[in-house]
């Protein structure tokens, strides 16, 4: 029996609050709970509204379990979120969508990161994430949906939602065929308006990948299953905070008053089409004047295949920039505006019966080659990009280039005015004096390592490989040297191995995209 007959009715009242809070709280969304790594406050439910809230360094000490001995706290990250409890698996097609409305006060602007340049503008990212798509291992974010003042609610670098709006519900939706091959298809919308969209490629590879977005970009990862997080969740700095400069902590500043997140008509649904009817429609009436030209798409049912999309590119030669770079439901009405056009039908014929990219022959040397980095964009002149890629049938030690392009683009001939590879590979002092003596310079990073700079001859569309290459090789270590031939002889074989698998279309700098292009057709030489 309870001696004070006080705390014994504060208990019993407790206790049936409890009770009554639990009986009348609202479900989380539907196939989905909370994450074991929330910090202090975890989200709630009210009338159908889930509320996250995230408060500076309320972060969970749960360790991740993969053998590290990492958590959030000291790895600066703070998350209150919710994780769909089926994970979604290749060849599925789904819809995953829901309303957000952001706090009116929220000002969190972001952070200047080199690695976000070429992707989002004067390289300006976010640590805060609002959802999340990842496959299951270590650093295998696919997409984000992010949050800054700067750039407001974006996906991809594509806005959703400006910084003027915030306060106001919105609605986001990822429609996505996930595939590690050309059958994938991935489409954006925030209130009904496509932002982002692309057919045809593997969507189980995040396009924008840098350490500090959550993806190694040299890893070569291929997820075949991929979960979805909702809610907000700053990333830190990591446990090499101190490395860096301007940081007092691991954590990213989260405003004193908190960032908070509503969402609402949370949604994930299986089986889903890319295109509408009327979508579907319009494609149909494309692929029938494509066979009215001779040209055969892929089907006449309105369906989107890799062969449509290539007779549409090239069964005419329209003007150059007449028609944009890809066929997908943002860009299915000017390619259906364009040949609806009675003048088309007399424009000269393409290459569409090839059912190929018009390369000029096969690549002899077929390279996986990805870009990095790019440090200017858009119709910028300089050219800054660094390429990483795997050499088919190579062998181990001698399979991997990573090399920068540097150099000038003169947009009024579509080419190069200064073309120079620089080899990534660090160099030794005898190296450099040694390269030297071939007549090759070497370029200091700001890190102090040298990096030797292959110069290539510039004659109108023809680029040329500088003297003495086999000194160049003598004097390089067996990695680099053995870089050597592939840039100065065979560049071609790299252009064609990125238009064949479709990589030149994700490269960031328009000037260097059309080169690339141009010498996968022939159309401009590089080495010999």
């Amino acid at each position: 029996m309870l001696k004070n007959p006080i705390i014994g009715l504060a208990v019993g009242a407790l206790i049936v609050f409890a009770t009554h809070a639990v009986a009348t709280a609202d479900p989380l969304p539907k196939g989905f709970e909370r994450h074991k790594f929330n910090g202090s406050v975890r989200p709630e439910v009210e009338d159908g509204v889930t509320r996250f809230e995230i408060f500076d360094r309320q972060c969970s000490n749960v360790d991740y379990g993969d053998g590290r001995g990492e958590n959030d706290c000291r790895n600066g990250n703070v998350r209150s979120t919710i994780r769909c409890t089926r994970d979604m698996r290749v060849g599925e097609s789904v819809e995953y969508k829901f309303d957000f409305r952001l706090d009116p006060t929220f000002a969190y602007k972001g952070w200047h990161n080199n690695s976000a340049n070429g992707f989002y503008p004067d390289g300006w990212d976010s640590h805060l994430r609002l959802a999340s798509w990842e496959g299951p291992a270590i650093h295998n974010f696919i997409y984000m949906l992010k949050a800054d003042t700067r750039n407001g609610v974006n996906f991809l670098a594509r806005q959703c939602q400006k910084p003027q709006d915030f306060g106001k519900w919105a609605t986001f939706s990822l429609k996505i065929r996930w595939a590690n091959d050309e059958s994938g298809w991935v489409t954006a919308s925030c209130d009904n308006k496509v932002i982002y969209a692309a057919e045809g490629e593997a969507t189980n590879q995040a396009p924008h990948c840098w350490e500090s977005n959550e993806c190694e970009p040299q890893s070569n990862r291929d997820p075949k299953s991929f979960n979805f997080i909702l809610g907000p969740v700053m990333m830190g700095w990591g446990g090499d905070w101190k490395s860096y400069d301007h940081h007092t902590s691991q954590f990213d500043v989260v405003q004193p008053d908190g960032i908070g997140i509503d969402v609402r008509n949370v949604s994930v649904t299986r089986g889903v089409n890319n295109y509408s009817a009327e979508q579907a429609a319009l494609l149909k009436t494309l692929q029938q004047q494509l066979s009215d030209l001779g040209c055969k798409p892929g089907n006449l049912e309105g369906k989107p295949d890799k062969v449509t999309r290539q007779a549409a590119l090239s069964c005419r030669k329209f003007e150059s920039g007449s028609l944009p770079q890809a066929l997908n439901l943002t860009t299915l009405q000017a390619f259906a505006d364009a040949y609806a056009k009675p003048e088309t039908a007399s424009l000269p014929s393409g290459n569409a019966a090839a059912g190929t990219e018009n390369l000029s022959s096969k690549p002899r040397t077929y390279i996986k080659l990805g870009e990095m980095l790019a440090m200017k964009t858009g119709k910028d002149t300089k050219v800054n990009s660094n390429f990483f890629g795997k050499i088919k049938g190579a062998r181990k030690g001698q399979n991997e280039l990573d090399f920068i392009i540097l150099g000038q683009f003169d947009y009024t001939d579509n080419t190069f005015s200064q073309l120079s590879f620089v080899l990534q590979d660090n160099l030794s002092k005898a190296e450099v004096n040694a390269a030297a003596k071939c007549g090759y310079g070497t370029i200091r990073f700001p890190d102090g390592t040298d990096h030797v700079e292959i110069r290539m001859n510039h004659s109108g569309n023809t680029f040329s490989s500088p003297p003495r290459t086999d000194c160049l090789i003598q004097a390089l270590g067996k990695r680099p040297a053995s870089q050597v031939p592939y840039l100065t002889t065979g560049f071609a074989d790299l252009a064609k191995s990125m238009v064949s698998d479709g990589g030149w279309k994700k490269l960031r700098h328009e000037g260097l995209k059309i080169f690339v292009k141009r010498v996968a057709d022939g159309e401009i030489t590089v080495g010999g």
